[in-house]
């Protein structure tokens, strides 16, 4: 299987399962606990909530582009700072996931191979194929960790998994 097909198939699942799923845990937030962390270092709720939809961005422009640079954020306008409610989260979410939807229809094989440098990251390098792969990575692994927030919180989170 060439990589871009695997890459997309990789995508299909993130997008349409575990972001799915994600959509349903972030919307579980209550607003007065958007700012709320189990600890002093670690990201509030709704940092690490934009933090997966924003790295998502950003591996799909890096793909697109072979680079990515802080100005990259702002491709789909966004303030993390004016979020009063997680809908606005799961709104911004649904920009960056259509987003990712039009741009990998416009990658090629080559492009999956191609060195990108994340300068907005301080100069890391990978691989096309590396950039979109970690888009499922960090949405399974910080959702998992959603929900951990949730349930620390006292919140049930929704069932991992959706089949539908």
């Amino acid at each position: 299987m060439q990589k871009l097909e695997n890459v997309k198939g990789q995508l299909h699942y993130a997008l349409n399962m575990a972001m799915k799923t994600l959509d349903k845990a972030i919307l579980l937030i209550p607003d007065d606990k958007l700012n709320w962390k189990p600890v002093e270092d670690a990201k509030t709720t709704a940092e690490l909530c934009i933090h997966i939809y924003r790295d998502s961005l950003i591996l799909t422009v890096g793909t697109l582009k072979g680079e990515a640079n802080n100005e990259d954020y702002d491709i789909i306008p966004f303030d993390p700072q004016k979020i009063n409610s997680s809908k606005e989260i799961v709104e911004y979410g649904g920009k960056v996931k259509q987003f990712i939807q039009e741009t990998v229809e416009k990658l090629s094989e080559k492009d999956m191979d191609k060195q990108i440098t994340y300068n907005c990251w301080g100069g890391v390098k990978m691989g096309g194929f590396g950039s979109l792969s970690t888009i499922l990575e960090e949405t399974i692994h910080h959702r998992g960790q959603l929900c951990l927030y949730l349930r620390m919180m006292g919140i049930k989170p929704p069932f991992i998994y959706d089949f539908s």
